[in-house]
């Protein structure tokens, strides 16, 4: 099964069990000319694809937002224009939004799906609501068809999200109220003085990247259009003439100081690789900045100053070196957010992950203090996992600590990246939940996912452990030491890929250069053996051959 990233448009009958009730006969000849006059007729002439029918709902796919929005557009038109002819008068609610779909022989889902249902679910009878995503790709003829209707909580989604409406949505007071506190950034569409086509779409794409990749994270509230107080803002212009281009962007801070500036060179010939180099470029420096603005914004604070929101974000930002500081300081800011706020879904996330990380690197001094919250810790994450991806796969991977049932915590993480495919944090853990349960193709697929939305974050370095991990069970050893030793330049003292070194190379037959990294492993975890290590880490069976393990005795670790 393959991801792909699209625009995904979700259609649904309004009222569709009352229609049927009053009049069924009458209901199905309407929705059949619905179908073959209105619906089918303008998706393929915007060619879509529609990939599911439920009788009273369509799912369809698009290639471009603009061609997904139009769609949607046409087709309330025609049916406003045809009300008159049609009895029992047929109304939809649609919802338009951009993001990964994986399609399989049976079913269709991943985020794509998911926000475009709710999106549709959260407009009125013959209205269309569309996410922020879809709105920032929009030229000026389309943008004017859509008004704000503010940001929004959606059923299962894990942060609020703004969205755009043709029509009526129900009032902001009659959705879940939105905390406005997080860091907020604004993606200002990319100007350009050029009208050819391909300048124009290139410009308009990668400004639907930015947002994209940007919003792969809950701690960041990535919107387009004009700047709020207390925002992040990154504006750009594209100059162009004959085929070469350059773009220049501007990152401005929510006081109004410029943190950079840069010019980026490029060709209409090489038009895809220079959009993916650029977004990948940009949004580094976005996430760098800003995350070191707001580390030190909050290292002026004292807990007590802090929010429950600012603490568990304090905590994230400390997972950047998988060291026992690190751990410590994770564990200690995001348990003062789960006393500010019980309720913190995201905190109590990153308590459980940060406990179980630790204790999966061998740090239980760093433990100790919180072992005694960890039941109370899940006993508050219950009632909010449902809808709550990330919880509900921390809660999992906790509860395989104990039980050790790969076929429980599969089902676990297949249902969270159904939810929240493209949340770095949740592709990190379930990468790392398929490394215990053995199962490293998919494991390598979500961490290398999480490594092209996440690779400048603080999750950077769990992302390379895993992908190093990964590759040495898998069988490709080049590939583990490349990803070691890629994260050992960054951090010397995550000891975990000292010892995915020893044993890549150790089974090469390069013992020289094996002996070398054990040392360096023992020397930060004294302690550790081959039982050490296999007791804690959640492997689904040791006792037959382990690629990791058995390395690590051919580098010479101790039993």
């Amino acid at each position: 099964m393959n991801s792909s990233l699209v625009a995904v448009l979700a259609a649904d009958v309004a009222g569709y069990s009352k229609l049927m009730g009053d009049d069924a006969k009458s209901t199905l000849v309407a929705l059949k000319r619905l179908r073959s006059e209105v619906f089918g007729p303008v998706v393929a002439s915007r060619r879509g694809r529609i990939v599911k029918s439920m009788g009273d709902g369509w799912i369809v796919l698009f290639g471009a937002a603009t061609d997904a929005a139009s769609c949607a557009l046409q087709i309330q038109d025609l049916l406003t224009a045809d009300v008159a002819r049609s009895d029992p008068n047929i109304l939809l609610r649609l919802g338009v939004h951009l993001g990964d779909v994986v399609e399989d022989e049976d079913d269709i889902y991943g985020d794509g799906v998911n926000i475009a249902s709710r999106l549709e679910q959260l407009a009125e009878p013959g209205s269309i609501v569309i996410s922020d995503t879809v709105f920032s790709i929009l030229d000026g003829t389309l943008r004017p068809s859509f008004d704000d209707a503010g940001k929004r909580s959606l059923k299962n989604i894990t942060h609020p999200m703004r969205v755009w409406a043709s029509g009526s949505v129900p009032a902001l007071g009659q959705s879940p109220e939105v905390d406005e506190s997080g860091t907020r950034i604004v993606i200002r569409p990319i100007e350009t003085s050029d009208d050819r086509v391909e300048v124009l779409e290139l410009a308009d794409a990668l400004t639907g990247d930015l947002v994209t990749f940007l919003n792969a994270t809950h701690w960041l509230s990535v919107t387009t259009g004009s700047t709020p107080t207390g925002a992040y803002a990154l504006t750009g212009r594209m100059r162009a003439h004959a085929n070469r281009f350059r773009l220049e962007v501007k990152f401005i801070d929510p006081s109004g100081r410029e943190l950079w500036s840069d010019k980026i060179d490029g060709n209409l010939d090489d038009a895809f690789e220079w959009q993916d180099m650029a977004c990948e470029a940009l949004v580094a420096r976005v996430m760098t900045a800003t995350f070191d603005t707001e580390r030190r914004k909050l290292d002026k604070l004292t807990i007590d100053q802090m929010t429950s929101r600012e603490c568990e974000l304090r905590g994230q930002l400390a997972i950047d070196r998988l060291d026992p500081d690190a751990f410590a300081s994770a564990l200690k800011y995001s348990s003062a957010a789960i006393e500010k706020d019980p309720a913190a879904a995201h905190a109590l996330a990153l308590a459980l992950v940060a406990y179980l990380s630790a204790a999966v690197m061998g740090y239980d001094e760093v433990n100790e203090r919180y072992t005694a919250s960890v039941p109370a810790w899940c006993k508050a994450a219950a009632p909010l996992a449902a809808d709550h991806a990330l919880l509900h796969l921390a809660l999992g991977v906790t509860t395989y600590a104990q039980s050790n049932d790969p076929k429980a915590l599969r089902i676990i993480v297949e249902q969270a990246l159904r939810q929240s495919s493209s949340d770095f944090i949740t592709l990190t853990l379930s990468g790392w939940a398929y490394i215990w349960t053995s199962d490293y193709g998919p494991a390598l697929d979500c961490l290398t996912k999480a490594r092209k939305l996440g690779g400048q974050s603080p999750w950077s370095m769990s992302i390379l452990g895993g992908l190093a991990l990964a590759s040495l069970l898998a069988g490709d050893e080049a590939a583990a030491i490349e990803y070691a030793e890629q994260g050992l330049n960054v951090s010397s003292n995550y000891s975990t890929l000292h010892r995915v070194l020893a044993a890549a190379h150790a089974h090469l037959g390069q013992m020289d250069a094996a002996r070398h990294a054990i040392q360096a492993a023992q020397a930060l975890n004294p302690d550790d053996s081959i039982a050490s290590i296999s007791a804690r880490n959640m492997f689904r069976d040791t006792a037959h051959e382990n690629r990791y393990l058995d390395g690590l005795r051919l580098a010479g670790m101790p039993e």
